[in-house]
This record gives structure tokens, C-alpha cells and sequence, in this order.
């Protein structure tokens, strides 16, 4: 007579089901994959707030599964190794794989000279001017689409340049995103924008709209100007600019790889890469770019047509005075308050610094070029001038 069978097997099955979805879940939740399938922004940062917990969870589930194999011998060790193996990759990707291939640069970003940067660039290139206290850098928009971060002083400020490529959108933050010395990194992108994460305080930020995660702080920005190439050299000869050295192998497959779903991004014929923006607003084609104003009470998006037709346009929001030029010189948007001394102007002309009759306007921080459908998901309730 054969003697039963008492080994616990229908349990190694479940504990062993139950340690490969929790594990390939967090993986595809915290990657790109997730956003793909639309899964929601909170499940992102309930993860991230809660990850060593969810770490330790998945490292128990994988020692009950040895142990039980120990004891009872259900699989073979190559195909414990292995089911280790997928666990421990899963963790990674869940944690640290964005990290490794887009490497943000808040520190030890590769500046050179006009000169050499014009070695390297084409004319028709879309650079992001930022000029601070009369000093002035230049971030190319393909050597950012790697790294995402790059960090300098400028004019005597600490501040740190970030670009989502699915968004296209650069925008300048001061470094200090929790009341001290910050570290951004990536986490992941989230409704076609980037979510960073300050390595330093563990906070989280949201690119376009700069708001903390886990506070109700709002990072500052500074402006940027979006131009060519062949404009910027001419404005700022001795301007220093970001150069992104492409020199991994990864960085060769990671352009290869993204280049495709990129070109859907940008063509007009494709919807959004990730199907996770509401695309309800149809008062501007989806992708079409726009420069957008948050005024904190109040947002606003300009189309290009509209600042070309309208190259001087003066305008309240949120309680506040605007001018909005457009300059033909050096095919650029820049904002301005338009007021000196607290008095309110009326500008009949202006050059590109902000200089007026009646002296320099301060410039305001715009989001250069994005596309509406980012725009409006992320305000639904902006007003649109176009």
C-alpha cells in the first residue's frame, strides 16, 4: 500500500503564486508598464511612502517559500535560485531601475563653452536659456532627455533644471525642496509627467505643478526661455551649456529604444504614449504646444499663433499684472510682471531682457512649449488665449 502524500502542497502552490504576482505587480506598477495600464498616480505613492514595508513583505514571502521547500522538497535548488532570482529583479525594477538608466545630474552636470557646445549642435536645436543675476546657461533639450536633471549655480542661486520629455517640458526649480541641501532623482512619470523624488528628505515632487507630496510646500521656480540654437549663441556668447556625454552603452539602446513611442508622442495622428491623461479638453488640438502660465488661483495657456498675432499682449490673472511678449529677433516667449515700484505699467514696447520705457520688468517663470493635452489634464480650469 502507497503511503499518502502529506506534504503541504496546494500551500507551496499559492505561497508560490502569491510571491510571483506580488512581486511582478510592484515591478510593472512602479515602471512604465504601469502607466501603460493606467494604473493610478496614488497607487505610485502609496507604494513609494510605504516601499520598505512592502520590500520586507516581499522578502518574507520568498524565505516562507525556501522554508518550505527546505522542509518538504517540492522544486529542485535551481528553481528556487531562479524564483530568488526574479524576486530580487522585480524588487530592483520596483526601486532602483529608472534610477540607473536615466542618472540625474543635481551635481557634477558637464557644462563647456559656446564654442564647444557648437560643435556638437545644430542650428535648428531647441536649447532652454536661463539667465540668472546676468548669468546665463544653455540646456539643450535632446541632452536632457537622458538625465532629466541637471543641476548648477547660476548668478549666485542653486538650481536645479528638469525636463520631461513626455510632457516636453523644462522648468528651473531652486534646489532646496525641504528646507535643505536636495538630491532629485527620478521616480517615474505620472499622467505624462515627471514625478521626481528628492533623495535627501524622501519628499516627492511633481514637475509641472511643483508641489511637494508629502507637505504643502510649492517649490520656487525660475524662467526659462525656449529658442534655437543659432538664437541662443547669438544672445548669450558667453553662456556655459549642459552637455550630456551619451557615453554608455545604455544610453545608444535607451535613444534606440524610445525613439519610436517618442515620435508618436509628437505626431498629431497618435494619441498620448501612457492613456492616462483625461483628453477631454478639446478647445486646442491635443498636441498641439502651448506656453502656460500658473498663477497659483488661476492658469493660462497661450498657442503660438496667438503670440505671434498678438506679439505685446497685457493681461490680469490670479490677481496679478502680465505681459506676455513675443520677439520676433530671437523667435521667443518671454513673461514679464508689469509692474515697477508696485505701479503698474502700460508697455508699449520691450526688448527681450524686460526693458521697458519705464524700466526693467521682472521676468515670471512660463512652461515653454508643452503639449496642451499635459497642460490642460494637470489644469483643467485654465483660461486660453489662441
Amino acid at each position: 500500500m502507497m503511503q499518502e502524500d502529506t506534504r503541504p502542497t496546494s500551500i507551496f502552490v499559492a505561497l508560490a503564486v502569491i510571491t510571483a504576482v506580488f512581486s511582478i505587480f510592484l515591478a510593472v506598477l512602479m515602471t512604465e508598464p504601469g502607466q501603460s495600464l493606467n494604473l493610478p498616480r496614488e497607487w505610485v505613492i502609496g507604494y513609494y511612502a510605504n516601499r520598505w514595508f512592502f520590500i520586507v513583505i516581499n522578502l518574507s514571502l520568498l524565505a516562507a517559500l525556501w522554508w518550505l521547500n527546505y522542509r518538504y522538497q517540492f522544486w529542485r535548488s535551481i528553481w528556487m535560485v531562479l524564483a530568488s532570482a526574479g524576486v530580487v529583479i522585480c524588487i530592483i525594477a520596483a526601486n532602483f531601475l529608472l534610477a540607473a538608466f536615466f542618472p540625474a545630474y543635481q551635481y557634477g552636470a558637464n557644462y563647456v563653452t559656446v564654442a564647444e557646445a557648437d560643435k556638437l549642435l545644430s542650428d535648428d536645436e531647441i536649447i532652454y536659456a536661463v539667465e540668472i543675476n546676468g548669468e546665463a546657461r544653455g540646456y539643450p533639450g535632446k541632452h536632457l532627455e537622458i538625465p532629466h536633471i541637471a543641476g548648477a549655480e547660476i548668478g549666485g542661486e542653486e538650481v536645479v533644471m528638469t525636463f520631461c520629455g513626455l510632457s516636453n517640458l523644462p522648468v528651473v526649480y531652486d534646489q532646496n525642496i525641504a528646507d535643505g541641501r536636495s538630491d532629485l532623482g527620478i521616480l517615474l512619470q505620472t499622467h505624462n509627467n515627471l514625478l521626481m523624488v528628492d533623495r535627501e528628505s524622501g519628499e516627492l515632487i511633481q514637475q509641472i505643478t511643483g508641489q511637494t507630496e508629502f507637505s504643502e510646500k510649492k517649490i520656487k521656480s525660475y524662467p526659462n526661455t525656449m529658442m534655437s540654437w543659432k538664437n541662443f549663441k547669438r544672445l548669450y556668447p558667453d553662456a556655459e551649456v549642459f552637455i550630456y556625454e551619451f557615453n554608455r552603452t545604455l544610453d545608444s539602446l535607451l535613444l534606440a529604444v524610445f525613439e519610436g513611442p517618442m515620435e508618436k508622442q509628437f505626431s498629431e495622428e497618435h494619441g498620448a504614449i501612457f492613456p492616462t491623461l483625461a483628453m477631454e479638453d478639446d478647445r486646442l488640438p491635443a498636441k498641439e504646444q502651448v506656453w502656460g502660465l500658473d498663477a497659483g488661483s488661476e492658469q493660462a495657456a497661450f498657442t503660438e499663433e496667438f503670440l505671434k498675432k498678438n506679439p505685446l499682449f497685457q493681461f490680469s490673472l490670479g490677481g496679478n499684472e502680465y505681459v506676455i511678449a513675443y520677439n520676433a529677433e530671437y523667435d521667443a516667449v518671454k513673461l514679464f510682471e508689469r509692474t515697477i515700484n508696485g505701479r503698474v505699467i502700460d508697455v508699449e514696447s520691450i526688448e527681450i531682457d524686460g526693458q521697458t520705457s519705464a524700466g526693467r520688468l521682472a521676468e515670471v517663470p512660463l512652461h515653454n512649449g508643452l503639449f496642451w493635452m499635459v497642460w490642460a489634464h494637470w489644469f483643467p480650469d485654465t483660461k486660453v488665449f489662441g
